[in-house]
């Protein structure tokens, strides 16, 4: 018979994908769900070998509930698992309603902010997103002769600037539409003031690319 850890934490891990160049090491304390690998590995494995317009913007939307439920039974002496999903206020609720079945919910949430949308703006204009692992790269280092965007981790699917341009400014701008909301759901239903949130705002580029803000979450992970 499955024994539950019921004093495992579940923890939201909320951030711009314009700031992602995280690599989270796997360790005792607690394991990091990526939704990013998590996609790379289904495509794979239902053999979609390309995706193009209306199907790359979708992908925010697509439903990781069941793979985070799988994920959590198979970490079950980790004390804490991070999660960079939901993406909306009806992901959260479908996800706290499962875990509830497992005896477990979303104890806190992590708020990674960007000073100012002057910095987001700066980033956007050098880097782009990938869709599939969702991490940032440079520009000038992802777009080949053809106009086309190639990750450095999977060259296996390429997609036009064009399209690139498109989901990264969208996907964004739909993180910054629905994470307030997302914050105020959990809130509400936890009966919790915002000062509950655990927060690390990110001043500067350096901060992303020497690792800072990664060691700093790291901190604020080992305390919880």
């Amino acid at each position: 018979m499955e024994v539950k850890n019921n004093s495992q934490k579940v923890i939201l891990l909320l951030f711009p994908l314009i700031i992602n160049k995280f690599d989270f090491p796997v360790g005792e304390k607690g394991n990091f769900f990526e939704v990013g690998k998590v996609r790379k590995k289904e495509l794979k494995e239902k053999n979609i070998t390309s995706l193009d317009g209306e199907k790359i913007l979708k992908l925010v939307e697509d439903n990781y509930i069941q793979e985070i439920k799988e994920f959590i039974q198979h970490n079950p002496n980790s004390k804490l698992v991070l999660v960079n999903y939901p993406r909306n206020e009806q992901q959260f609720s479908t996800l706290n309603s499962e875990l509830a079945l497992e005896e477990k919910k979303i104890n806190n949430i992590i708020l990674l902010n960007i000073s100012n949308y002057e910095l987001i703006l700066s980033l956007k204009d050098e880097y782009l997103i990938c869709p599939l692992c969702e991490k940032i790269y440079k520009k000038d280092e992802t777009i080949k002769k053809n106009e086309k965007f190639i990750c450095p981790q999977d060259s296996e699917y390429q997609f036009s600037l064009a399209e690139i341009k498109k989901y990264s400014e969208y996907v964004i701008e739909y993180y910054l539409k629905n994470t307030e909301t997302i914050i105020k759901k959990f809130l509400s239903e936890n009966k919790l003031a915002t000062s509950s949130i655990i927060q690390l705002t990110v001043q500067k580029k350096e901060e992303i690319f020497t690792g800072e803000i990664q060691k700093n979450l790291l901190k604020v992970i080992e305390d919880l």
